[in-house]
């Protein structure tokens, strides 16, 4: 479903282009509208306000404005000061705003390491960061040569047979990962998908050994990924980078060596996020 929703939006974007007007009064909902006519009206010289306030602002009568605070009030976006019974934003949009930032950042500052791994191998280079329990695409550096993939910017794919999934979830403790999974089917996609919880944590161990993963046509016959996870200045994983290329190409024989370059990669890019791995050693 999620998948059939990311391609429809891909397929109006040319009309986007050509009619960005009509485009979005076809997808505009007015509640939703409304909803961000009241977030827009906080701002660093007003951020408290009363209903009587925001309807002044916004046009909107008293008791929709009132409505619509309670909406957002419960979804943690909206907080009320109890003291005075204005509203303020709430810590979800901060949360939610410095999420956005902090993948915008991992984006720009990984892209040159990206093109980097792709000139040296001449295949094609992944970054991606962990939405729940899946997979999030958040880069592609598209190789030289024709390569029949399923990963595209914006989509999600499955963590537990991907070397993208696999590096981050190693970087987990088993109980963290047993908690993911706890309610989920691993679905084989392929003979070589991890059938058991019990086997994809063995592989995770071999992972944190070696220090990066591997998808030997887990996902996709005909395809396999190198990958390794990268840290921020507090040690935490904050993402992954991968080199993925057809099985005839990315030999058993190859993997080390990839393996070596993609975990040095995002060695140097974890250094360049601030982290220091011998603070860090230090802490554990």
């Amino acid at each position: 479903m999620r998948q059939e929703k990311y391609s429809a939006a891909v397929g109006t974007f040319a009309t986007l282009q050509r009619s960005p007007k009509a485009l979005s009064d076809l997808y505009r909902i007015h509640v939703i509208d409304r909803a961000a006519q009241i977030l827009d009206c906080f701002g660093f010289d007003h951020q408290e306000l009363s209903v009587s306030e925001i309807g002044a602002k916004t046009n909107l009568h008293r008791s929709t404005a009132h409505r619509i605070l309670m909406a957002l009030e419960y979804n943690d976006l909206i907080q009320q000061n109890p003291e005075n019974g204005k509203y303020r934003l709430g810590i979800k949009l901060f949360r939610l705003g410095h999420q956005a930032v902090s993948h915008l950042n991992l984006r720009e500052i990984c892209r040159p390491f990206l093109t980097r791994i792709m000139n040296e191998t001449k295949e094609t280079v992944h970054l991606a960061v962990l939405d729940e329990d899946q997979v999030l695409y958040l880069d592609k550096v598209e190789g030289p040569h024709a390569l029949r993939m399923p990963s595209r910017v914006g989509r999600r794919i499955p963590t537990y047979c991907t070397c993208l999934g696999k590096a981050m979830l190693s970087f987990l403790d088993d109980q963290e990962v047993k908690n993911i999974f706890r309610n989920q089917v691993l679905r084989p996609y392929t003979a070589n998908t991890v059938k058991t919880l019990s086997q994809l944590l063995t592989d995770l161990r071999m992972i944190r050994k070696r220090g990066y993963s591997v998808d030997n046509e887990e996902i996709e016959i005909g395809l396999r990924c190198v990958g390794a996870p990268i840290k921020d200045y507090t040690g935490a994983m904050v993402g992954a980078i991968s080199a993925a290329a057809p099985s005839a190409r990315l030999s058993s024989q190859k993997i080390h060596s990839v393996g070596k370059l993609v975990v040095t990669t995002a060695e140097e890019i974890s250094e360049k996020l601030g982290y220091e791995k011998s603070i860090n050693a230090k802490a554990q």
